[in-house]
């Protein structure tokens, strides 16, 4: 092999190897910026997250509102009861009274 030929491959391979650093640099970029913008919308899903639990509470809170209206009518039942036996009682004092 002479010297011009050592040379041609040596430069052959020289720019074989600089394409390849050129691509992988390349790769490298594109998966920096890829990131990068996954961070910003990971930043603004993040946000939307926030938004939506703020939404949904009141939903949650139906449970408890669900409670508060089964005691009310429980006690609207006792009032009832209590006022059904009030008026039993003065309907019979009234007919006693017819009776004297």
């Amino acid at each position: 092999m002479t010297t011009e030929e050592v040379y041609f491959w040596w430069f052959v391979w020289l720019a074989i190897a600089v394409v390849i650093v050129i691509a992988a640099a390349a790769l490298l970029i594109a998966v920096i910026i890829a990131a990068r913008r996954i961070r910003s919308l990971a930043g603004v899903a993040l946000g939307v997250v926030a938004e939506i639990e703020q939404n949904t509470k009141p939903v949650w809170e139906l449970n408890a509102s669900l409670n508060v209206a089964g005691q009310l009518l429980g006690g609207a039942e006792a009032i009832k009861g209590n006022a059904t036996a009030v008026l039993g009682a003065l309907v019979a004092t009234e007919d006693n009274e017819d009776a004297a």
